[in-house]
């Protein structure tokens, strides 16, 4: 019984890279079931009992979502976005846009951007600012493409803490390690719009070549690039508010496009060796 849940993992691990990949095509669900190794059939009750969605829904919401971000931070027409997520005209996207959200995409833009000015004026009024919230000041730096051995953890960001324990456990007994091992997280959603218990989130560890992936142990290359570097010192409990502040505030005071990647998270002081207040983290934004 372990094994075999073991190898719906790697499939699901192998479908949802695929689709995270892809979100700018039109995905069947054959294709993704032989991403999987899998038949359609079985693949389609596997992914739902394993994600709680079908594969239809997982797909259609990172579309969604993706395209809300993307009407936040640029000026793209509306048909330009629908056609980079996916869908083939204006019409559709509207209409599962709204039903997702309660809105058009325009109108969902421009309450967004009210949202965001809001926001402004309260840091502004507040006199809050980077140093208070203890970020240093941003240093644009670029990665080579990252090598990554990770655990997909969904749900809340509280509970990350378990798959770091796990994943540390594999790295003990799988690499070969003269020093404390590089971890890092990579962010895939805005907590602002995914739900909870749908928040993605890959706790990681750095390999230095490719791993074969077992069981919930996944792996998979991170593409490199610019990015503005923010250290936050501090308790992760935190990093709500340092997010908030960085891409309500400062992408916009540096007037930096944003990549379509996600923000990755370098623990460079973290638990079990410094105390919460003592933890420091490098917030990887990626720009263009």
């Amino acid at each position: 019984m372990k094994e075999t849940k073991e190898i719906y993992l790697e499939s699901l691990n192998r479908a949802v890279n695929f689709i995270e990949n892809n979100l700018d095509k039109k995905i069947l669900l054959k294709d993704v079931a032989q991403e999987a190794f899998l038949s359609e059939f079985h693949f389609h009750r596997i992914f739902k009992s394993l994600t709680g969605e079908t594969v239809k829904d997982f797909l259609q919401r990172l579309k969604i979502e993706r395209a809300a971000i993307k009407l936040k931070r640029s000026k793209d027409e509306i048909g330009q976005i629908a056609f980079e997520n996916g869908y083939e005209n204006h019409e559709t996207f509207t209409r599962a846009f709204k039903k997702h959200f309660q809105l058009t995409p325009q109108e969902y833009r421009d309450t967004i951007e009210q949202i965001t000015i809001r926001k402004q004026s309260d840091y502004q009024n507040k006199n809050i600012n980077l140093e208070n919230l203890n970020i240093g000041a941003p240093i644009i730096k670029y990665l080579p493409h990252l090598h990554l051995a990770y655990i997909r953890h969904t749900g809340s960001y509280d509970k990350v803490a378990s798959s770091f324990q796990r994943l540390m456990l594999w790295a003990a007994t799988h690499l070969v390690l003269k020093f404390a091992p590089t971890t890092l997280g990579i962010i895939h959603d805005n907590p602002d719009l995914t739900d909870e218990e749908k928040i993605r989130f890959d706790a990681c560890v750095m390999v230095s070549k490719e791993i074969k992936p077992k069981g919930e142990i996944g792996y998979k290359i991170i593409e490199g690039g610019k990015f503005a570097v923010f250290t936050y010192k501090g308790i992760y409990e935190n990093f709500y508010a340092a997010y908030d502040y960085i891409y309500n505030v400062c992408v916009f005071e540096k007037g930096w496009e944003l990549d379509d990647k996600p923000a990755i998270e370098w623990y460079i002081k973290s638990p079990p060796f410094y105390k919460p207040e003592n933890y420091v983290t490098d917030i990887y934004v990626p720009i263009k």
